[in-house]
């Protein structure tokens, strides 16, 4: 250095802040080169902190505003999740058709003409639980932790896996359940003492209003998921209450001459009631006659 910078240096270093900045750059210097590093000494910045904080806050509001959101989201996904669980599926089947359908657990139901049925979307529960108001067949998936149950209005009928046949119409005083494969147990919707175990090829059914149990007799009855009415040794009137539930039409029995006559056979639903009448004519006599809009038919 010259003369002259020495004694500027001389003048700075008057102050004792000034030294102190010397004294802490001569330390750095020092340790630099004890260390022999290449490094440039970060620049000081009064304001570095502040900033710092800021941006700290400033996370921690976006990381509060997404914590939340995720909660909202999450709670309303739960919401629409037990929705799903708590909602109801529900199948009509018009007059004269047949619907076939799986169930969330596999459960494989036909169902028949004029029937409904209600069933969970998701069997989230301890039981698989349907309701029904008509006629259906059963092939139920297998599950001994979850029992498959159908609720109808005169009986509860509780199964883990079989096949069976339920006829159980709101409008019908008749009950029936047809049991082929496997075991159910049924339980009396007014008297919830009256309980029967029913085996393979066996048909429970209504008797001073106790559950009973009798061999199925025939077997054919059950193709009607084949769209076929097939019956044996059945009174007129009782076919033609049958009749109603296949083509949707009030029948009155106005001759009562023919109204206990047996008849037996079998008909395709898709051929239409005037066929079933007409092949009926050639074993007893009698005329029907419908009214202007086809809804109601009169045996005579």
């Amino acid at each position: 250095m010259s003369a002259e910078e020495k004694e500027r240096i001389r003048e700075w270093l008057s102050d004792p802040a000034n030294q102190q900045i010397m004294i802490e750059e001569r330390e750095f210097f020092n340790a630099l080169h004890l260390s022999n590093t290449k490094y440039e000494r970060p620049v000081k910045k009064r304001n570095e902190q502040p900033k710092i904080r800021f941006i700290i806050r400033e996370f921690l509001k976006i990381a509060a505003i997404i914590i939340f959101t995720a909660g909202i989201a999450g709670l309303f996904f739960i919401s629409k999740m037990n929705d799903i669980k708590e909602a109801m599926n529900i199948v009509h089947v018009p007059p004269g058709q047949r619907v076939n359908l799986t169930l969330p657990d596999g459960t494989h139901v036909s169902l028949n003409a004029g029937s409904e049925l209600r069933y969970s979307a998701y069997f989230s529960g301890s039981n698989r639980e349907v309701q029904l108001n008509g006629e259906a067949f059963f092939n139920v998936k297998h599950n001994e932790q979850k029992p498959f149950v159908v609720h109808t209005r005169k009986c509860d009928i509780e199964v883990l896996g079989t096949k069976f046949n339920v006829e159980s119409y709101d409008n019908s005083d008749d009950f029936s359940t047809s049991l082929i494969e496997g075991s159910v147990k049924l339980t009396n919707a007014v008297d919830f003492s009256d309980i029967l175990i029913l085996r393979p090829d066996s048909q429970a059914t209504f008797r001073n209003g106790k559950l009973r149990a009798d061999l199925i007799q025939d077997y054919d009855y059950f193709r009607w998921q084949e769209g076929l009415i097939c019956f044996k040794d059945m009174e007129f009137g009782e076919l033609m209450t049958r009749f109603e539930k296949y083509y949707d039409v009030k029948i009155i029995v106005e001759n009562k001459d023919i109204s206990k006559k047996i008849f037996s056979g079998k008909f395709r639903v898709s051929d239409g009631i005037d066929n079933a009448l007409r092949i009926l004519q050639k074993d007893t006599k009698y005329i029907y006659e419908k009214n202007h809009d086809a809804t109601v038919l009169y045996i005579k």
